[in-house]
């Protein structure tokens, strides 16, 4: 009897145990999951699009319309002074001038840049150390008005030149003046915008950007003749601004028509009496009785 009765007493003894030992580790079990926090299911945040520069910006370039550009950008907390799509348009910016270096996907902020009209425009357009003069123009000087503010111009100067001894003719002839000029303005206008000109509404004046000796030159050939603006290609701008020709090449008005005498032309006057009466004729001697 006594062998059976240990063995079923071993047996009720390793029950309990086992049921102490899994109601522990139900109580852990339970424990550990009411100490760990809730987790928060954080929702995917809106998106909106925002004004940045697709291109690196130098301070005293304008913004042309490839100059910006609108980025993906989370709607959660959005600084003061973002563009956001729908409330500002980058036309709004087209035609400014960059204050400070923006790199691409810059966001673009007001303070940024300076507007057309805004005090102190002009002077945050000009290089350093560079000067900006206005010259008088018309529709013909000025390409009827195709000329726009960034694009680079020689300055042409034509002139009379009055001739000497008898029979001597005025003489016109027409020289390249300054070189590789940066246009800021035409008339009012300040930035690149071919649709402000309407019908004849065409620029009198050009506002060049030339360096201080520049300033002079121009300053004094107003007062020499008309004044011509020759509109340069984009990829021809390798000489330094408002350098003068090298050559310093001129072109009179027989260069470019043949029925008027050259400079090396000898000119002779032919003298009729007819009583008291004294007329003068010039001839050229090229073939002339």
């Amino acid at each position: 009897m006594r062998r059976f009765v240990f063995p079923l007493i071993a047996i009720l003894i390793a029950a309990g145990t086992a049921l102490f030992v899994n109601a522990w580790l139900e109580d852990q079990k339970r424990a550990a999951l009411a100490s760990v926090e809730p987790v928060t299911v954080v929702a995917e945040p809106d998106y909106i699009e925002v004004l940045v520069a697709a291109e690196r910006l130098l301070p005293g370039s304008f913004v042309k319309p490839s100059s910006l550009r609108w980025q993906t950008w989370p709607d959660v907390e959005v600084p003061a002074g973002y563009q956001v799509r729908g409330q500002s348009d980058d036309a709004d910016f087209t035609g400014s001038v960059v204050r400070q270096v923006l790199t691409p996907g810059d966001p673009l902020l007001p303070e940024h840049v300076i507007r057309p009209g805004d005090r102190g425009f002009l002077a945050a357009v000009l290089d350093p150390d560079m000067r900006a003069v206005s010259v008088p123009v018309d529709a013909a000087s000025s390409n009827a008005g195709l000329i726009l503010p960034g694009d680079r111009v020689d300055l042409i100067l034509t002139q009379s030149m009055p001739g000497t001894g008898d029979g001597g003719h005025t003489r016109r002839v027409s020289e390249t003046i300054l070189q590789n000029l940066r246009v800021i303005a035409m008339g009012r206008r300040l930035h690149q915008d071919p649709d402000e000109i309407v019908g004849n509404d065409v620029a009198r004046t050009a506002t060049l950007e030339v360096t201080p000796e520049g300033a002079e030159v121009v300053a004094l050939v107003t007062e020499l003749g008309k004044l011509s603006l020759s509109l340069r290609s984009i990829a021809g701008n390798a000489e330094p601004a408002s350098a003068r020709p090298s050559e310093r090449p001129v072109t009179w008005d027989s260069d470019v028509s043949h029925v008027l005498e050259s400079a090396g032309h000898s000119v002779r006057t032919l003298t009729v009496m007819r009583g008291s009466a004294i007329t003068r004729d010039s001839a050229a001697a090229e073939g002339q009785p």
